[in-house]
């Protein structure tokens, strides 16, 4: 009776929540489409992409015969994407992460990558002059995962990875309480191989080798101090349960002599419809299981690292269930397990990182990009302040002998355009420690601390654009590390090797020796 008492009052409160935040927001517009004007009254509608809202649109999403209809590009080059405009053929494409699909004005069919025609129930319609698109067909189009939660009125959008930065953002902005779930207590004996590592801390680093230039002789040098290589071999590949191997028997062997420990990485692919289809599925879950099992036989592996992203809410409980079937068969096959974590928001609670702790033997929290890729305001990668916050919210649910820190070897150079109505557009890019200094030497631009990130900053401008970066060097390593050090978690895990410079492990092994 307790228990069902405290469920009550919070979903008491979540109601008291939703309704205070989001209600009583009406829009009233006169809509000129078709050759008509239509009088529209509905409750506001709200747009999230990847955790950040979508503000002062100067066109609000409406909602026709049943789909939501959003301003192309207010929404679309938000994500990241090109929007091409052709107005003699009253034709629209969009281009994201390899993707190209097109549509005409009142046409029912969109064409993907100049082959596929995907039937739509909604067309696309000029708007008060504005193109307005069915948000939920066009963003699957070309990749992304939409979610509607009708008790907030609120579009959740996660667009596809960045290959370069190798992680990505979500959002799952639900007033749902998080399903809970009665974990069996299972007695697994620790296995030998966790005790090799260090019983202080942990040093890790994560090595892009599935772009196969990544991983060249050349690139193969020794990091002095490291415990743990976790190489990006593995991930799931279709709907199947398939594993996809990037590994590499002579990238193993030579792990090995240098005295590293090795966890191979497995990821979802970062795809919604992917991760569905075989985390709710008993066998295809034993089969992915079953499959790394025998790769890290295949390899001589240490760990298995599970880096899975962009799940959608639905699919939180799966992922749990993975969790709790995979550890102890890992675990009886002498591998360490990790987990690659989203810093805690509400909008990643269906992560349940809380009761992942309780299973696996480490959770590591991403923790960069509170400026990502297509952010639309210039700012730091990781922010010391942020960083530190995320990292004690973790610390609420996860044992610090548990708990890793994420450190960023990458930053970002943010162009900043001046339009002709005044407004600001903003680009980035991503560099590694030494392009991003590089940069700075070309353009004589001088460096100055940042006391509010904790950082070193730049800035010049260039053709008429102004040019922003905070770097990743020398000195934000030794703040993340005294920080670390601080908070007493287990250790580091670096995305990603090689874009780190000279001196970083330096820095790192003063810290964790």
């Amino acid at each position: 009776m307790k228990k069902l008492l405290n469920l009550f009052f919070i979903l008491l409160l979540t109601m008291i929540f939703s309704v205070s935040v989001y209600a009583n927001n009406w829009v009233n517009l006169k809509l000129k489409y078709d050759g008509k004007v239509h009088n529209y009254s509905a409750e506001e509608i709200y747009i999230y992409i990847d955790n950040k809202p979508i503000e002062n649109m100067k066109m609000q999403p409406v909602i026709i015969n049943g789909r939501t209809l959003v301003p192309i590009r207010e929404i679309f080059e938000e994500m990241g994407a090109e929007v091409i405009w052709k107005n003699k053929e009253r034709e629209a494409i969009i281009k994201l992460n390899g993707n190209e699909i097109s549509f005409k004005i009142d046409s029912k069919e969109i064409v993907k990558n100049n082959i596929d025609v995907i039937k739509i129930d909604v067309p696309a319609k000029i708007i008060n002059d504005y193109t307005m698109v069915p948000i939920r067909a066009i963003s699957d189009s070309i990749g992304c995962s939409v979610t509607w939660d009708n008790a907030i009125r609120t579009i959740f959008i996660e667009t596809p990875i960045d290959e370069e930065q190798g992680h990505i953002d979500i959002i799952d902005k639900s007033t749902e309480t998080t399903t809970q779930v009665t974990i069996i207590e299972q007695t697994i004996e620790q296995t030998t191989q966790i005790q090799n590592i260090k019983n202080d801390k942990i040093k890790i680093v994560w090595d892009q080798t599935s772009k196969v230039s990544n991983d060249t002789d050349s690139r193969r040098v020794a990091i002095n101090g490291l415990d743990v290589l976790s190489p990006t071999w593995f991930a799931i590949k279709n709907n199947n349960g398939d594993i996809e191997d990037k590994g590499s028997v002579d990238y193993a062997k030579w792990a090995k002599e240098q005295g590293y420990q090795l966890w191979g990485l497995v990821t979802n692919s970062f795809d919604p419809k992917i991760t569905h289809n075989t985390l709710s599925n008993k066998q295809k879950r034993s089969k992915i299981i079953d499959s790394l099992v025998g790769y890290a036989k295949k390899y001589n592996l240490d760990g298995i690292n599970i880096d899975f992203e962009s799940i959608d809410k639905k699919d939180g409980e799966h992922y749990l269930q993975f969790i709790k079937e995979a550890t102890p068969v890992f675990k009886q096959n002498g591998l360490i397990v990790s987990v690659d974590m989203y810093m805690p928001t509400p909008w990643t609670a269906h992560y349940n990182m809380k009761e992942v702790a309780k299973i696996v033997d480490y959770v590591i929290i991403m923790a960069y990009d509170e400026h990502y890729r297509t952010s639309k305001v210039s700012g730091s990668v990781a922010s010391l302040s942020w960083v530190e916050k995320g990292m004690r919210e973790a610390l609420k649910v996860v044992p610090k002998e548990k708990l890793i820190m994420g450190i960023p070897f990458y930053t970002r150079v943010w162009t900043e355009t001046k339009n002709k109505d005044g407004s600001i557009s903003v680009v980035s890019k991503s560099l590694t420690m030494e392009e991003a200094q590089k940069l700075i030497r070309e353009n004589n631009a001088t460096i100055v601390w940042d006391e509010k990130t904790r950082q070193n900053y730049a800035e010049y401008t260039s053709d008429g654009t102004v040019k922003k970066i905070w770097l990743e060097d020398e000195k934000s390593i030794e703040e993340r590390m005294k920080l670390a050090t601080m908070l007493d978690v287990k250790g580091v895990a670096c995305w990603k090797r090689g874009h780190e410079n000279s001196t970083t492990w330096d820095i790192i092994n003063k810290f964790i020796p």
